[in-house]
């Protein structure tokens, strides 16, 4: 491992911006060892400049297939207010917006993916181009949807349980006015404590994908060992995703004008400034999405030098490629989180 200057993290012995080959080697330029919070976003930054054609060429791809369902929605929505109406324009909107937003899912799945992979073969010292992470990931897609489902409805399931009840209380029509204060409370509940729980729900399971690309886990084992992971490191993960949201809300700002003024008209085409709003969100999810990726990639493996001495295991046998031969789970190591032992690409220990 190459040493670093003090604590600011060396960059890459190729220069920015310069063609990589495939299959070469290149000397690790990040040495594997503790982080703190901000040295851990000091370096995530740093990554992100080294290999910013990287990374945002992998997140370009989700950002199209969102750019073009979202795209061809409003252009069904704008056929059908002119030959249907209003009405009609908004209930196909409505189909539309849930068919694109499963295609956009499913993308978002495997760029994820495929961004752990670029990192974990940039982070140890070898060389990734968009088109091996994606290779190197899309033929288990449906392994990476499945994690991305479980995160997602880990963190609502307990709000939505408790916010049907409240609806049927609130409801006039099924009776039920006079407990309407329960309803009320229940909704209460819903929104606060759902949210809350939802919020460590997600935290512990963040690190599904990155266990799942680097240790070739299932679905259930993957969640698992980011629950493992993840015990310690709640905080850290928190920081990470509350920057990534902020330079989402940077882009809702720029966004927002457009939409009032979409908003004043709505049964106007609005054509202009419906596609810079598809531009700009194109653009915050290319340039925003990889750096929350990278940055919990880099707390999964900060998170296995502190618990298993990860450094020393890439250090004894660090030619082994990471998608093949990190460790070899097994059913009790995954529930207990441990480190498992280092196996070479014929599989034995």
């Amino acid at each position: 491992m190459t040493p670093q200057d003090g604590e600011s993290p060396m960059m890459f012995a190729a220069p920015m911006g310069a063609p990589e080959r495939e299959g070469a080697e290149m000397a690790a330029a990040y040495a594997m060892r503790p982080l703190s919070t901000g040295e851990l976003l000091d370096r995530t930054f740093a990554i992100y400049r080294s290999r910013f054609w990287l990374f945002a060429g992998i997140a370009s791809v989700s950002g199209a297939v969102q750019l073009v369902a979202n795209a061809l929605n409003l252009l069904g929505q704008h056929v059908l207010v002119s030959r249907y109406g209003f009405h009609a324009g908004a209930t196909g909107t409505s189909v539309g917006t849930m068919i694109g937003g499963l295609l956009f899912f499913l993308a978002v799945s495997v760029t994820q993916a495929a961004t752990v992979h670029a990192l974990s073969e940039v982070y140890l010292g070898r060389g990734a181009t968009v088109g091996d992470s994606l290779r190197a990931t899309i033929g288990v897609w449906y392994r990476y949807l499945g994690i991305a489902m479980w995160q997602g409805w880990s963190a609502v399931w307990l709000g939505a349980v408790v916010a049907l009840p409240a609806i049927v209380f609130l409801v006039p029509r099924f009776g039920f006015r006079s407990l309407a204060w329960v309803g009320g409370l229940l909704l209460f509940v819903a929104i606060v404590g759902g949210g809350v729980y939802g919020a460590i729900a997600y935290l512990r399971n963040s690190l599904g994908i990155p266990a799942a690309v680097v240790e070739q886990l299932t679905v259930r084992a993957s969640m698992r060992r980011s629950k493992a992971l993840t015990s310690g490191a709640k905080g850290r993960i928190f920081v990470v995703l509350l920057i990534a949201a902020v330079l989402y809300w940077v882009a809702g700002a720029i966004q927002m004008p457009m939409l009032i003024f979409i908003a004043r008209a709505p049964a106007q085409p609005h054509v202009i400034a419906q596609a810079m709003m598809l531009a700009v969100s194109f653009v915050a999810h290319t340039l925003v999405s990889p750096v929350a990726l990278i940055g919990l990639s880099l707390v999964y493996f900060d998170q296995r030098v502190r618990k298993e001495a990860f450094d020393l295991v890439m250090l004894l046998g660090g030619e082994v490629p990471v998608m093949t031969a990190v460790r070899e789970p097994v059913a009790s190591d995954v529930e207990n989180g441990g480190a498992g032992e280092p196996i070479g690409n014929d599989g034995q220990v």
